[in-house]
This record gives C-alpha cells, sequence and structure tokens, in this order.
C-alpha cells in the first residue's frame, strides 16, 4: 500500500456533474467560482445577496452526500465546529442542506495554505515558526477546551493571510466524522488524513484526544524547521512503523540559545505515549511563549552579585593586554627615540665636520670669500638652519646672517647640552614657535692646529615626526590587538558561558520534574562530555521514573486483586499504607 491508496479516486462524471449543478447558485447564494476541491468536498467562492458580502461555500461530494448517515453527520460536526469563534480559526457563517446538498458557508480568506508556502520556501526561519505555532496552540487550546479535536493538522489546513502575520486553522470536525464513521463501517473510502503528521494512536487506531492534535502540531514544527517531517518513506506500512516505533531525527537549528529548548519541545510533542507529551495546547502556549522569550533576549534575572563569565574574562583579557600593550609601547618609543636621537646626532655632525675641513684651508689662507661661497652653499640643506664660521676670539667670519659677520659671538640662550663626543658639544633648544633645534659647536683644525670655531644649527622636526609616526602606529597597533583580542575572547567566552546555562537550564528543567530534557551533543570537547554525562543521568532518571510508574501500577493492581479475594478492613487498610510507602519510596 502507498501513500497514494489513502486519497479517494475524484471520477471525471462526478466532477463535471457537480460543476454544472452549481454554475448559478445554491440556495440564497450566488457560485462564483470553484477555489480548491478536495478528497470529501468542494469550495467555492460565492456571494451572499441577503448580508452582501462574499463567502467560502464548502459542498460535500455527492457521493458522499447520498449516504443518509454521513450527510447528516457532515452537518453535525459542522455545526460543533460553527461554534468555535477565535481569531485563529475560520469563522463559519452557515450550516444547512440546499438543493439536496450539504454544505458550509465561512469566512473567505484572501492569502495562501502553509502548504503553498512551504512548497515555494523549502523552510521557514525561526522566528516566523514560533510566531505562528503560537498562534495555532492557543487556537487548539479554545478549540480543546470546548471539546473540539481537529485530527487533521496539517499545512494544507492552515491559511497564512495577505497581511503574513495572521493564520488560520481551518477543517475543524471533518476529520473527526471520518474517523468515527469509518469506525463504523459507513464510509469505505475512508480519509485517514495526511499520513506524515498522524500520531501514533492515530495509525493503530486508538482513541484520539486532543493530544493527538499536539503531536501533528509537533510534526509541523519540525516540518517547518527542517524541511521534511520527521518520518519519511515511499511505502505506507514502513511510513506507519516508523511513526509508532522510531524515535525522531534530532533537531538542528543555528539559534543556540534555544536549540536545546526546542529540541525538548519537539521530543515532548512526538512522544509515542500521549501521556508523556503536554497535557494540554495551554502548557504547550506557555511553553513556546518561553522560547520566544529567551530569542528577545529577556534573560532571566540574576542575583545582585551575578557577573556574565563572558564579560568577566573579556574584561580580564583586555586589561591583561592592554596593560602588556601599554609596557612594551612606552619601552619601544624611548628605545626607537634614543635611536633616532643617535642617529640624528650622528647625521648632523657629519655636516659639521664636513664644513669645518672645507672651511679650514680658507681659514688658514684668510679667505673670507671662500668663507663665505662655503656657508652659502651649506645653507642650500633644508635642515640647516644657521652656519656661523669664527676665528680663535670668537669673531664671526662668516655666517647665514650677514648681519652678524664682524660680530663676537654669543650663545644662543636656554640651550641644554645633550652630548659630546671628541670635543664636539650637542645642544638642543626650542625656539619660541615651539620649533626644536639641535645646535653643534665643533673645533675647527687643521694639521692639528686649532684655527678657529663651528657652530650649526639644524632642525630636529624630522626626528621627531619619525617618534611621533612610530607611537601613532603603535597605539593603532595596540588599540586593533585590544579589539581582537575582546573580540577572540568575549566569543570563546560566550561560548563557554552558553554551555553553562544550557546545564543550568537543563537541571531547573529537572528540578521542576522536566525529566525529558536534553541537550544537543555535537561536541568533541570537554563541553561536549558534559553534555553527554547530562543526558545519561536524564536518561537513568527517566527510566526509574519509568519503572516506579510500572511498579506502582501494578502494586495497585495486586492491591485491587487482594481485596476482591480477602475483602478483610484490617488487610485493605494495610495494602494501602504500602501502597503509599511504597510511592514515597520511589520518589
Amino acid at each position: 500500500m502507498s501513500k497514494n491508496d489513502i486519497s479517494e479516486a475524484e471520477p471525471v462524471s462526478d466532477t463535471l456533474e457537480n460543476s454544472q449543478s452549481l454554475s448559478q447558485s445554491l440556495g440564497r447564494y450566488r457560485i462564483l467560482n470553484e477555489v480548491g476541491r478536495g478528497a470529501t468536498a468542494f469550495v467555492y467562492k460565492a456571494y451572499d445577496p441577503q448580508l452582501d458580502r462574499f463567502l467560502a461555500i464548502k459542498v460535500l461530494r455527492p457521493q458522499l452526500a447520498l449516504d443518509e448517515e454521513y450527510r447528516d453527520a457532515f452537518i453535525r460536526e459542522a455545526r460543533l465546529a460553527a461554534q468555535l469563534t477565535h481569531p485563529g480559526i475560520v469563522t463559519i457563517f452557515d450550516v444547512g442542506i440546499a438543493d439536496n446538498k450539504p454544505y458550509i458557508g465561512m469566512e473567505l480568506l484572501e492569502g495562501a495554505t502553509l502548504e503553498q508556502i512551504l512548497a515555494n520556501q523549502g523552510k521557514l526561519n525561526l522566528k516566523t515558526v514560533l510566531a505562528m505555532t503560537f498562534q495555532l496552540s492557543k487556537a487548539l487550546s479554545y478549540a480543546h477546551k470546548r471539546g473540539v479535536v481537529h485530527r487533521d493538522i496539517k499545512p494544507g489546513n492552515i491559511v497564512v493571510l495577505k497581511d503574513k502575520k495572521t493564520i488560520k486553522l481551518t477543517d475543524f470536525g471533518i476529520a473527526q466524522l471520518d474517523d468515527n464513521l469509518t469506525n463504523k463501517g459507513q464510509s469505505a473510502n475512508k480519509v485517514m488524513g495526511t499520513p506524515e503528521y498522524m500520531s501514533p494512536e492515530q495509525v493503530l487506531g486508538e482513541t484520539m484526544d486532543d493530544r493527538s492534535d499536539l503531536y501533528s502540531l509537533g510534526v509541523l514544527i519540525y516540518r517547518m524547521l527542517m524541511g521534511l517531517p520527521p518520518f519519511v518513506a515511499d511505502d505506507l506500512s514502513d511510513l506507519f512503523k516508523q511513526i509508532v516505533k522510531n524515535k525522531p531525527p534530532e533537531l538542528h537549528i543555528s539559534e543556540d540559545k534555544v536549540q536545546d529548548d526546542l529540541q525538548d519541545l519537539i521530543r515532548k510533542l512526538l512522544q509515542k505515549n500521549p501521556e508523556k507529551r503536554f497535557m494540554n495546547a495551554l502548557s504547550l502556549t506557555a511553553e513556546l511563549r518561553s522560547i520566544q522569550g529567551k530569542i528577545a533576549d529577556k534573560t532571566q534575572p540574576h542575583s545582585k552579585e551575578y557577573v556574565s563569565l563572558k564579560l568577566k574574562w573579556s574584561a580580564v583579557m583586555a586589561g591583561v593586554v592592554f596593560t602588556s600593550m601599554c609596557i612594551g609601547l612606552v619601552v619601544v618609543y624611548f628605545m626607537q627615540f634614543k635611536a633616532l636621537s643617535g642617529i640624528t646626532f650622528d647625521y648632523g655632525r657629519s655636516i659639521a665636520q664636513s664644513v669645518a675641513y672645507k672651511s679650514s684651508e680658507s681659514l688658514l689662507l684668510d679667505d673670507t670669500v671662500g668663507l663665505n661661497a662655503l656657508v652659502n652653499d651649506a645653507s642650500h640643506n633644508e635642515q640647516l638652519k644657521s652656519v656661523i664660521l669664527m676665528d680663535n676670539d670668537n669673531s664671526i667670519l662668516a655666517a647665514t646672517n650677514h648681519d652678524l659677520v664682524g660680530k663676537n659671538f654669543t650663545p644662543p640662550p636656554d640651550r641644554e647640552l645633550m652630548r659630546t663626543l671628541d670635543k664636539t658639544d650637542i645642544f638642543q633648544r626650542q625656539l619660541d614657535d615651539e620649533t626644536v633645534l639641535f645646535d653643534i659647536a665643533m673645533p675647527i683644525v687643521y694639521a692639528e692646529k686649532k684655527l678657529g670655531f663651528l657652530y650649526i644649527s639644524f632642525s630636529a622636526d624630522l626626528m621627531y615626526s619619525a617618534s611621533r609616526m612610530t607611537l601613532v602606529t603603535m597605539l593603532v597597533v595596540m588599540m586593533l590587538t585590544l579589539i581582537v583580542v575582546f573580540i577572540i575572547t568575549l566569543s570563546l567566552a560566550k561560548r563557554t558561558s552558553n554551555d553553562y546555562q544550557r546545564v543550568t537550564q537543563a537541571l531547573n528543567k529537572m528540578a521542576l520534574g522536566r525529566i525529558d530534557a536534553r541537550l544537543v551533543t555535537e561536541r568533541n570537547d570537554e563541553a561536549g562530555l558534559l553534555f553527554s554525562a547530562f543526558n545519561r543521568l536524564a536518561n537513568y532518571l527517566e527510566h526509574r521514573f519509568e519503572n516506579s510508574d510500572v511498579q506502582r501500577t501494578r502494586t495497585i493492581k495486586q492491591a485491587k486483586i487482594r481485596r476482591q479475594i480477602k475483602p478483610d478492613n484490617q488487610i485493605a487498610e494495610t495494602v494501602e499504607l504500602d501502597i503509599v510507602s511504597h510511592k514515597d519510596e520511589s520518589y
């Protein structure tokens, strides 16, 4: 048997007959056009002139309408569904029989079915899935409280309206109708529903309740997130075997905050035993609200002493790196400044030696023309600010400032001796415009005879510019390093913090009695070992509680048998006390 066998064949003559007979009107409704068809009914767009509105008319197929019991049950179930008035459930306006055709007049929805959306997109993002599921769970909670079970939750029965925010659940009661009639043997062509979304009890033909809808909703959530239902098979018997026996594959999502919560949610919804699922849709709604809150960063309140591990690690690492970088910056800067100073001094000293050597012969010959020519030539060096040549009596013989020639040389004020090398003094001074100059005073010697003195001044701008550039570069490198270290540390700490939070949340669930909580484990490090250890503990506790429940049930049955065999009040009371004692020990 294949899945195709599950849908009823649609005779061509039946389609033509139904289309012709409804080409104009049905009762007071004016039929406009066909908008859809299913295994049990046709759906038309119609106009109600009495109330001046458009609506959808679902008309039972002719061959089913001939079955009196089926037709009556169709009307009865439709009237029961018509009592549901909820924003998430399609509104039923009218139920009746016109021209011997049972029909349902309902709200005309403008939008697309979830089946069409999934066919185009494959799967949906997490926030959209949670928003849809939240609306569906509220609608189901409303219906279940009024005793109506859908029994055919599937994408084709969910309509997403044009606003792309509101969804409507359709076809309440019809699946239940088919199931009830088939149990009575009234429908040979029974539509079993969509196989992938059927619950185990539905597959086995057992009693169904609202928890069967929750199972189908779990399959729907899985389908929207993963792109496929949890159980898929070409052969229907293989599919049913998976639904009844196999565990669903793990859910894989990218949102770390709620991956464990969603996995637990799906696991609980897809439990084979209805007793292990959510007790009702209201409990599911509360769980979905909690998951949505976590995604929206609505974190749980912590004590005043609580400081996130990721902030601690990031702050500590950033502080350590900042301190280390500052120390390194100071050391490197001063070492670089010292090296640049030495290079600058050597450069100025070499220029002074060159000028002194060239001027020695002119001084010896008392050639002032040659001295002035030498000074003028030296003045073309942009770094040299002044050159002064003087005799042994400090009388200026030649200078870049011609006004000084013939005057006695007076050293500039506020100069600071920086270094002395081979009778050469190097000074530093600062001008009013904050320009820093280096002055070099050097004797002019020829054949070991002192002929005079040379005093040159050159700018230190290049040296300080290089130092500033080095400092700025190092500061930029330090800031980039700090940012990179902070981001990497924050990322690693965040991951570790998330691991701790996952374990904490799972333990909190277990403390509240949720022994079905598990952690998704795909890690091959210490965190993965921790998650695996938690899951083993949870499995152990779950099995122990299950065994305790079985043992308690067995004890109760034995007590009932003993009461029947020997209805002595004293003995019965003793057995009752033993049961209570056994219950306390198991927990």
